[in-house]
């Protein structure tokens, strides 16, 4: 956009530029101003950090409630920082639930882990003792589904749910995954037929993905 001013003074175009000019530098304090991490804000975004599926949306979420303008990357940043702050640094926090769940194994669970050239956790399949447990009884239905990078390792979460004697749903099992890929899901399967051992589940229930279907979910 141009601006064409007059040599004249209290010309028209002159004063017409010069509302415009004040018009646009209120918008822009107001979109300074709108656009600050307020504490207000910061509790607003800690509280949703985990329950919405991507920054994007949580984006869309702070900028509608507090009319302001953030873009995805300025969300990601704040809401890393608050993970941060509570849990540690995500590297520390893998290295800490590898250390809790090969404890657990000793104990009776199943623990499955594998990582990639760079030493990084790359997929896991987890079994508590009481996840071991309830897979001797409750394999009849066995519902499977992926959520997809909500976690702080920015990873597929893997789900294996079933269903009780009184109807409520148990984890079986869940891991991790670098992608959702056929080799993925076949090496989560081939190790969670290895944990159930003789116990064969009988039904399934997946959300589709074609990826999960060839991974042989048939066990």
């Amino acid at each position: 956009m141009k601006f064409v001013l007059s040599s004249q003074k209290n010309t028209p175009h002159r004063e017409n530029f010069f509302i415009l000019t004040s018009y646009l530098l209120d918008h822009e304090l107001e979109y300074q101003k709108g656009s600050a991490f307020e504490e207000d804000i910061i509790k607003e975004i800690n509280l949703l950090k985990g329950k919405v599926k991507t920054y994007k949306e949580l984006t869309e979420i702070i900028n509608e409630k507090y009319k302001t303008y953030f873009k995805a990357a300025q969300i990601k940043y704040q809401a890393t920082k608050l993970l941060q702050q509570t849990y540690g640094e995500p590297d520390k926090d893998a290295h800490n639930f590898v250390n809790l769940a090969k404890n657990e194994a000793i104990n009776g669970g199943y623990f499955a882990c594998d990582v990639n050239n760079s030493q990084q956790l790359f997929r896991t399949l987890f079994l508590s003792q009481t996840m071991l447990l309830y897979s001797k009884y409750f394999l009849d239905l066995i519902i499977i589904d992926a959520t997809y990078k909500r976690n702080r390792f920015n990873l597929p979460l893997i789900n294996v749910i079933g269903i009780n004697n009184l109807g409520r749903n148990i984890m079986l099992a869940f891991g991790l995954v670098s992608n959702e890929t056929t080799s993925s899901y076949e090496w989560f399967f081939s190790h969670l037929k290895k944990a159930w051992g003789n116990y064969k589940p009988k039904n399934f229930i997946i959300d589709g993905c074609e990826e999960m279907r060839k991974g042989k979910l048939i066990l």
